[in-house]
Order: structure tokens, then sequence, then C-alpha cells
């Protein structure tokens, strides 16, 4: 929205890293989980940067998140890791768990990991750039509590559960990758959460009500789609592909599944989240040249399609354009933050932690 407050990046992620050490995060861990969680908001996904800031702190300090768990190898073979959080920090872990699976695909071409015992672990695709940075292709997933019906069902029984993917586009570390980074709902429930901050409707086809049906009132939303919404828009394809995102994270990984994973709306206890991590060099496949000059005139030839008249003034994107802009516009315009968010965060720095972010709009 465009009287939506701007801040200077460097002070947000300065104030999110003392609000986390406070909270008990190892300081040397802070720097990297403020840095990751400030993204969301730059990449223009304020439904997972620090307007889950308040959640954290409150499950820290509740005891359903240990802030200095290890992060321990359970099983492994040359291109294989299976990984324990034991309920670490979300923003710690996952960095960690993506960290080992890059360095390991390095030595082995590719590498897949699952982690158990996990937490809420931020947008995909920061795992996933992670990967193209490196020139490599990531991909990740987790699962997450139960916010999402099957299809034809009238409670939920999945999570949004994302999956991200990643592409380089060249070797140099201003190439732009394409980035996938989607829900496998509808929408995130952030968006609800969002809409009900700013008092605006739904869109038909988000959400359902207590009894099931569909509803646009954010407040009466109790449940989310399957991405595609009702069979006749294909939500069945939304709906299958949460439960395969869903059985990698979870029976796979040995973690929770979706309907007995807790959260923000599941039972007072760890939220047993399960992730699923991948990445592998273009090398073990093609010359990375090749590839890339491949890759290249396939997205000209996509970003070169005629727009149709009904969507005139509009041109055809390529997946990651959209939070790339967001990136682009907070670098010289500052992050976005909604004034119900900056609130909350004023609370936060009420226990003794400097509300010092700088506005610059």
């Amino acid at each position: 929205m465009a009287d939506t407050p701007r801040f200077e990046r460097a002070s947000l992620v300065t104030f999110v890293e003392r609000v986390l050490r406070s909270a008990g995060v190892p300081a040397d861990a802070c720097p990297g989980a403020a840095t990751h969680l400030v993204l969301a908001d730059e990449r223009g996904v304020a439904s997972h940067g620090v307007a889950r800031l308040p959640f954290y702190v409150a499950r820290f300090r509740r005891g359903l998140i240990d802030p200095v768990a290890p992060l321990t190898v359970e099983r492994q073979t040359a291109a294989t890791l299976a990984l324990d959080a034991h309920n670490g920090f979300g923003m710690v872990q996952g960095p960690r768990a993506m960290g080992m699976v890059i360095d390991r695909a390095r030595a082995s071409g590719l590498c897949v990991a699952t982690v158990r015992h996990g937490n809420h672990f931020g947008i995909a695709g920061a795992y996933t750039l992670m990967a193209a940075r490196e020139g490599m292709i990531g991909v990740a997933m987790t699962n997450a509590s139960p916010l999402v019906a099957p299809l034809f069902g009238s409670e939920a029984r999945l999570g949004t559960n994302p999956i991200s993917v990643a592409v380089p586009t060249g070797p140099a570390a201003d190439d732009p990758p394409v980035v996938l980074d989607m829900s496998t709902s509808t929408v995130a429930w952030g968006k609800v959460e969002i809409a009900r901050r700013a008092g605006t409707a739904l869109p038909l086809g988000w959400a359902l009500d207590e009894a099931g049906d569909p509803t646009t009132d954010a407040h009466a939303a109790r449940w989310l789609t399957p991405l595609g919404g009702p069979p006749e828009t294909g939500g069945h394809k939304g709906y299958g592909l949460g439960v395969i995102v869903d059985i990698m994270c979870g029976p796979l990984a040995g973690a929770a599944w979706s309907a007995r994973v807790s959260g923000a709306r599941g039972p007072d206890r760890a939220a047993g989240i399960g992730h699923t991590f991948m990445a592998w060099r273009v090398d073990a496949f093609r010359d990375p040249d090749e590839f890339y000059a491949d890759l290249a005139t396939f997205l000209s030839e996509l970003r070169e399609t005629p727009v149709s008249p009904a969507y005139a003034g509009n041109r055809v994107l390529i997946p990651g354009d959209p939070e790339r802009e967001a990136e682009r516009e907070a670098g010289y315009r500052g992050i976005p933050i909604a004034a119900p968010v900056v609130t909350e965060l004023r609370a936060l720095a009420a226990t003794g932690v400097p509300f010092d972010i700088v506005r610059v709009a």
C-alpha cells in the first residue's frame, strides 16, 4: 500500500538481531537469522517477515523453541543427509541445513537432505537462493500446521506446505536466478492476517469459515483452500502438491505430518515440522555455459510472448520477477512494514530492546 511506512534495512536487521539475542538465540547466529527474516519483507513476502517476530519470541519464552539446539546428522550417504533440528529455531537450523546440502553437493554433484523436529523456517525461497548464488539449482520445501482443507473437505488436514525451486541464470553474482516460491494453498495464511490488519475483504475462493463454507470475511476465515480452489478451477492439483510436500517433509523425514504439526494455531507444544532441501551442480548434467545460453533463450522467448488484450499494460513475467522488483524497490525506498506490525515491534521493544529502527518514508 502506498502509505505503508518504510524503514532502513540496516537498522531493521539490527533491531531483529537484538530481539533474537534477548530471547536467547546465540549472538553468532543472530545476524544470519535476522537477515533471513528481513529478506522476506525485502522480497515483498510480508506474511513471513518481521511480522512473525512476536510469534517466535512468544514461543521462545514458553519454551516451545530451543534457541541453542544443535543440528545433528542421523543418517548419511555421499549424496544424502537425514538431519535432526532438535526443536531449534528455524531461521538458524534451516540455513545450517541448506549450507550442509550445498557443501555436499559440491563434492558429489547432488545432495538431498531431510530435517525433522524443526520449526517455521521463513520463506522457502531464501534457501533456494542460497544454492543459486553458488551456481546450483536448489529446492526447498516444508510442511506446516494444518490450515488447508483437503479438496471436498470442511476442515484442515494439511499445512500451506510451500515449495521453492531456484535456478541460476549465469555465473555472475548479479545474474538474476529464476525463483519459484509458492505455497500449495491458494494463498499463505499471512495474506489473511494482512487483510485482517487492513480491514479488507478476501477474494472469494481463498478461505473457508468454521462450517467449511467459502467466505470473503477475513475475520471469519478459519481454513484455506488448496491451490486452485474448487475442483472446477484445479483444486485437485494444489491438494496433490500439498500431499506430496507433506510426505517428503513428514513421514520421509521422520517428522510430524501436517495434521499433527503444532504452531500458531495448534496445541501448545513443539511444532515438529519437517523440511526437505536439495541442491545439484549444473555441470553434473551439462556444460554450464551451454546451459546458461539455452536458458537465456528460453526466458527471452517467454518474456517476448504477446500480451493478451485482456491484460493490456502488463507483461509476461518469469518466476521471481515480482520478488526481485520488490527487493530492488526496497533497496532505494526502504523496506515496507505495515503500521500494525510496527506497533507490535514497539511492544517487543518495551521488554528492553531499543526501538531504533530508522524510518525513511
